[in-house]
């Protein structure tokens, strides 16, 4: 039978846990050898994300996310894990077939980078530069529509000073007209046309104009995704994991980075294949 939990009992775990947890950043900062400073940076990091995901539990919706499918690539923190298993913000590849959209919950092979001087573990899967050639494809094809864009918006607005020289001159003309003559009115109709044209050009290229910025916001931040990634990537098969859809940090919305990339079948197919060969039994 479980002890009975008290507001005491918590309230004395509490100051023991964060004794202890005090005691050992403590021990890693003092080392003379500022060997586990990184250790205690990265666990430190990690109680802080830790504690905002807690936080965040409650009012958590998942169908608020994108909705996940096998393949997809998402960024995830895998935070400070033990020992040999994969912790820190890195891509993993979605696994499971189908995911709905409502659960809380993703499977996934973590993705780590190619060390060119070290060997693949029989128990990873290489897949080549595929995400960085995916995310490049991105790139260029947001890159060339935007140049397109800034053209329209160019000759939009060269439209717009015409139409605003026109109804200018409409105005002029009205003064040298009697008021409340055929030829006023005419003149006065031509003068509100071209101011209403206006207007309208006006607004749509504010509007593109407005999208065109976001979208320059947007490709800086695949621009900054790929200057950070590194030659070739590999499926850690053997560390396949299911987490919280809280710990997704990128896509969780149409305007994530990595929003639309995902992996070939070919490459998704050697997963299968390893996936078989180290937890599928043979005959």
């Amino acid at each position: 039978m479980s002890n009975e939990i008290t507001k005491d009992s918590v309230i004395q775990n509490k100051k023991e846990a964060i004794k202890s947890l005090n005691k050992l950043l403590e021990g890693y900062i003092n080392d003379p050898s500022d060997s586990h400073l990184k250790k205690a940076n990265l666990i430190s990091y990690w109680i802080k994300d830790y504690v905002r995901m807690i936080n965040f539990e409650e009012q958590f919706d998942p169908t608020r996310n994108l909705s996940y499918k096998r393949g997809n690539v998402v960024k995830i923190d895998f935070g400070f894990n033990i020992g040999a298993e994969y912790g820190g913000l890195h891509y993993g590849v979605v696994l499971d077939n189908k995911n709905p959209h409502n659960s809380p919950v993703v499977t996934v092979v973590p993705l780590t980078s190619i060390k060119s001087a070290k060997e693949t573990h029989s128990n990873n899967v290489e897949l080549g530069n595929e995400i960085y050639r995916s995310l490049k494809i991105k790139y260029d094809t947001i890159s060339k529509s935007l140049k397109e864009e800034e053209e329209e918006i160019i000759q939009e607005l060269t439209l717009f000073k015409a139409l605003v020289d026109l109804t200018t001159q409409a105005a002029d003309e009205l003064k040298e007209c009697e008021r409340n003559s055929k030829e006023f009115a005419q003149k006065l109709s031509t003068a509100e046309k071209y101011l209403d044209a206006s207007y309208s050009l006006q607004k749509i290229w504010e509007e593109k104009e407005k999208h065109n910025k976001e979208q320059q916001t947007y490709l800086d931040k695949i621009g900054l995704e790929i200057s950070r990634m590194k030659e070739g990537s590999i499926a850690l098969v053997n560390q396949i994991t299911t987490v919280s859809k809280i710990r997704i940090f990128d896509p969780r919305n149409l305007k994530g980075v990595l929003a639309g990339i995902s992996l070939s079948e070919e490459n998704m197919e050697k997963i299968n294949e390893k996936v078989k060969e180290l937890y599928v039994f043979g005959k």
